[in-house]
């Protein structure tokens, strides 16, 4: 078992009643002497896989060699490896032995910059080139790329990515390490982000996020935001002014939850019909993130205010 926390990394007994080791938050996040974010920002974790073999692999939230790999058996810290900027979801091929990073930001300084790379997994240190950016002018406009992927052997060569402003999905070659395709999932809503799959009918589920109105009481939400935030022209398809053009809101998970408006949920994908062949909602008809059964035989919502 397995801690992750502000203090640093931690690892026990499976019954979690010995602990085994402890690499303290110096060695694993930046230096606290030395460390000048924000408090809620220190040795955050985005994502933890492992290989179930030699490593586990950790995103960070370090500006310099955010991917931390620790031994499997002795908990000891490996190494720190650099990779894209902003991992916020790993995902481990089985087949490949590869280990798959999701970055949200972009090195402006870097010689391919890229939104998903991969290490080989018995191999941290080996460099393997990428050079996937999921929006265009990325390179020249510095944009972000928020969003989950779809990584799992029973894929084969092929992954899937979900960005949080696209209302398209992304089908990656991980071979070519290319992207293949871009597959609009409808009805159309502003992105996608988080993301589930299921390999026992390999059917992706990926959370909608929509467009909704602000700043009045006739709005979906009162409020555009902190500090007397101005909100910005949208679209909405759902809520108090669906079919409107260019009204005063908000899109993303600022609208997340909202009656009315969330109702879009969760897009069921198969993969390999490629269509969409459902959409699901909680009882109370508001989207939620999926989450699978660890089996795949289940996926069930839960809502999540952000």
């Amino acid at each position: 078992m397995w801690l992750f926390g502000e203090a640093g990394v931690y690892a026990f007994s499976p019954d979690g009643s010995e602990q085994r080791s402890h690499v303290p938050s110096s060695q694993v996040c930046e230096n606290p002497e030395t460390y000048t974010g924000p408090s809620y920002r220190y040795c955050r974790f985005s994502d933890i896989v492992s290989d179930g073999k030699k490593y586990v692999w950790a995103g960070t939230s370090r500006a310099e060699s955010p991917i931390s790999v620790f031994d499997i058996d002795s908990g000891s810290l490996v190494g720190t490896f650099e990779s894209c900027k902003g991992p916020n979801d790993l995902e481990y091929h089985a087949l490949r032995d590869e280990v798959w990073v999701r970055c949200s930001d972009l090195d402006a300084n870097a010689t391919d910059p890229t939104h998903l790379d991969v290490f080989s997994a018995s191999n941290p240190s080996g460099q393997i080139k990428t050079d996937i950016l999921l929006k265009d002018r990325a390179i020249e406009d510095g944009l972000s790329s928020t969003g989950y992927s779809v990584i799992h052997h029973t894929l084969g060569d092929v992954g899937y990515l979900a960005d949080d402003s696209n209302p398209n999905l992304f089908k990656i070659d991980l071979s070519n390490k290319e992207i293949v395709d871009m597959i609009p999932l409808l009805p159309v809503v502003h992105g996608l982000y988080e993301a589930a799959y299921s390999p026992l009918n390999g059917h992706i589920f990926v959370r909608a996020l929509m467009c909704c109105t602000c700043g009045s009481a006739m709005a979906d939400v009162m409020s555009c935001g902190r500090n007397d935030a101005l909100g910005y022209p949208v679209s909405p398809i759902t809520g108090k002014s669906a079919g409107l053009k260019n009204v005063t809101g908000l899109c993303g998970r600022s609208c997340a939850g909202k009656e009315g408006v969330d109702s879009i949920g969760v897009y069921e994908f198969d993969t390999k019909a490629g269509v969409v062949v459902g959409t699901h909602v909680l009882g109370e008809g508001i989207g939620g993130d999926p989450y699978p059964s660890p089996d795949g035989s289940e996926c069930r919502d839960i809502l999540y205010l952000y």
